[in-house]
């Protein structure tokens, strides 16, 4: 089921070698800017007045730092900047990337969103102890790496950084959408419902690794994860790299496949093993998931999250057919480069159309509050 698939990816082992594997591409659309940021930076700058407050995000979570990427419509003749637009946009729209990943596997997404609809902001994030987002321990515990725990440290970045609650100056309250691919899909399964009762939010879990029903995977990602966390794996690393690759989603993008070896490459081997392991170990099963305006998006070859499995899955959890959308393509259906299928241009332009339509829709919904 998990073929290796390494004929065409001669080039990731060449990559895997390198110290410096380049990745970054900047996409630019007129109109529209992007400000980055580091927690720790932007807590010194905007919370002088609690110098404790990245030590207490650190023993929450277990993070040592977290990045993102604010993206946005500049308004002409507006010189109110980002704070100003924080306060005026009708809604926020949060990236959050798989194992391996970092923001930049969303390409250009956050962009054409923003360019799109001029009134909301997306935020685009490296999580769960891989990009600039690194846990502490170079071995974080599995409780610290489980998609739960993932959630629970975006939701407590969201309250650090004034973005939940709402800011007291805004005359409506935002709508919140949360965007995961894969391990971060599946995070979404734990965002608090309850805390969330009063805000109008949505969630988009594309290709979400929960491998409750699947025997076969959950065995799969548990083996993988333990086998990285030995000692010899160092010997293995480079060999296993295009392995890995090919397993998360061989149409995808180079710019994608080449990240997630940059990723790979420089993650410790703790933060890489635990947080599969975890996957592959699922303690606690989603409860109470709230399935207004949460939407499903599945890849019908992803050899990552089994189809048939996954359908069962979502049925256990109430979600309804006009909820799930079955694409043609793998784990990264989404994504689309030089050697992609064309399924996946395609994709990219319908899930593009929904998440647009689906911002529009929490607008309207904000708007009659």
């Amino acid at each position: 089921m998990f073929g290796s698939g390494l004929k065409n990816n001669e080039y990731m082992l060449k990559s895997i070698r390198q110290s410096n594997i380049k990745t970054a591409v900047h996409y630019t659309q007129k109109n529209v800017a992007t400000e980055r940021f580091l927690l720790s930076d932007y807590l010194q700058q905007h919370n002088p007045d609690t110098p404790d407050a990245l030590q207490q995000f650190q023993q929450q979570t277990g993070l040592a730092n977290l990045y993102w990427q604010a993206t946005y419509y500049q308004w002409p003749g507006f010189d109110g900047g980002l704070p100003e637009l924080v306060t005026r946009a009708d809604g926020y729209v949060f990236f959050m990337h798989g194992w391996t990943g970092s923001h930049r596997i969303w390409e250009n997404l956050p962009v054409q969103l923003a360019g799109k609809h001029k009134n909301i902001i997306c935020f685009n994030l490296d999580v769960n102890g891989f990009g600039q987002s690194p846990f502490i321990s170079q071995t974080p515990t599995p409780q610290q790496c489980s998609p739960a725990s993932l959630m629970n440290a975006v939701e407590t970045w969201l309250q650090l950084v004034g973005l939940r609650p709402a800011p007291p100056n805004r005359k409506r309250k935002p709508f919140y959408l949360f965007v995961g691919h894969s391990m971060s899909g599946a995070a979404l399964f734990f965002k608090d419902a309850a805390g969330w009762a009063e805000e109008t939010c949505g969630s988009v879990a594309l290709a979400p690794a929960l491998f409750y029903n699947d025997a076969q995977r959950k065995t799969f990602f548990k083996t993988m994860g333990i086998s990285i966390g030995l000692p010899s794996f160092n010997a293995v690393k480079d060999r296993l790299a295009p392995r890995i690759i090919d397993l998360l989603g061989p149409g995808a993008s180079v710019q994608v496949k080449n990240e997630h070896l940059r990723i790979y490459n420089q993650t410790p081997f703790g933060t890489l093993a635990q947080t599969l392991y975890v996957l592959g170990t699922p303690s606690t099963f989603p409860q109470g998931t709230d399935l207004q305006n949460f939407k499903i998006f599945l890849g019908h070859k992803d050899r990552i999250v089994g189809l048939d499995n996954m359908l069962n899955l979502l049925e256990t959890l109430n979600f309804n057919p006009a909820q799930l959308r079955v694409m043609l393509g793998d784990h990264y259906f989404f994504s689309y480069g030089k050697g992609s299928p064309e399924s996946h241009n395609q994709n990219r332009k319908l899930f593009f159309a929904e998440l647009l339509d689906f911002c529009y829709q929490l607008t309207g919904n904000v708007r009659q509050e």
